[in-house]
């Protein structure tokens, strides 16, 4: 498979894959899978039919996805009369860049060919998207809403992470030719501003309460905004280098 950049690529091939899983091994009827995905009838039979979706019978075939697509079945067969659609769009969006990550971490060569670092690095993409896996996983078969943000927060931030080292691991030789636009100097200050406004609105301070996942939240609110600052202030400092 080509290397995926984007959400629009994989996405309809998602549906269909998860279209397949809730009539075949859910006995969900084509009505319900038509409301649960946020598609027509139509388009639903068009999925079922393999007449849309053009990465499906890949993805299909792939051991590490179709986990994460019986997971995302089994949690909407389950829960399709209490979640609302923008949540359920919502979570089919975060398991489509979960799977991006998936297939592209597999386009990396083999890591026997690999030398010592890029090992360790590849070794590290694996365990986020292992972790990402377990956390959507968790995200899906929880039933508390504050829990379900949580463990999607924590699966986003493992994604992401894989990201950053693929980059790395794709692009090594240009990793030490950084270079910023210095016109983006006054935006960078308008974000840092920003960026101070909201850190000095502690949420864990605003917000009292003794449910352990609102708490986990709020604190993970809060340390973004400081870590945000903190990385606008490093490529400001770059730009006055």
């Amino acid at each position: 498979m080509s290397k995926i950049k984007n959400v629009e690529q994989v996405l309809p091939a998602v549906r269909a894959l998860l279209a397949k899983e809730l009539i075949n091994n859910h006995n969900v009827s084509k009505a319900d899978v038509s409301r649960i995905l946020g598609i027509s009838p139509a388009a639903v039979t068009q999925y079922t039919k393999n007449k849309r979706g053009s990465y499906a019978d890949e993805l299909g075939k792939n051991k590490e996805v179709l986990p994460v697509i019986a997971s995302l079945a089994e949690h909407f067969a389950n829960k399709k009369k209490k979640e609302g659609e923008m949540r359920r769009n919502m979570t089919i969006i975060e398991t489509s860049e979960n799977i991006i990550s998936i297939i592209n971490n597999q386009g990396i060569k083999d890591k026997r060919k690999l030398d010592p670092k890029t090992k360790i690095l590849q070794d590290r993409v694996e365990a986020e998207l292992r972790e990402a896996r377990t956390s959507l996983n968790m995200a899906n078969n929880i039933e508390d809403g504050f829990g379900k943000l949580l463990f999607k927060g924590l699966a986003s931030d493992s994604i992401r992470h894989a990201e950053i080292v693929s980059q790395v691991i794709r692009d090594q030789e240009t990793v030490g030719s950084f270079k910023l636009d210095r016109k983006l100097k006054k935006y960078l200050k308008q974000m840092i501003e920003e960026e101070e406004n909201a850190s000095e609105q502690s949420m864990t301070k605003l917000v009292k309460t003794s449910h352990p996942a609102v708490r986990a939240l709020l604190q993970s609110v809060d340390q973004d905004e400081m870590k945000h600052k903190k990385m606008l202030k490093s490529l400001s400092k770059y730009l006055d280098s």
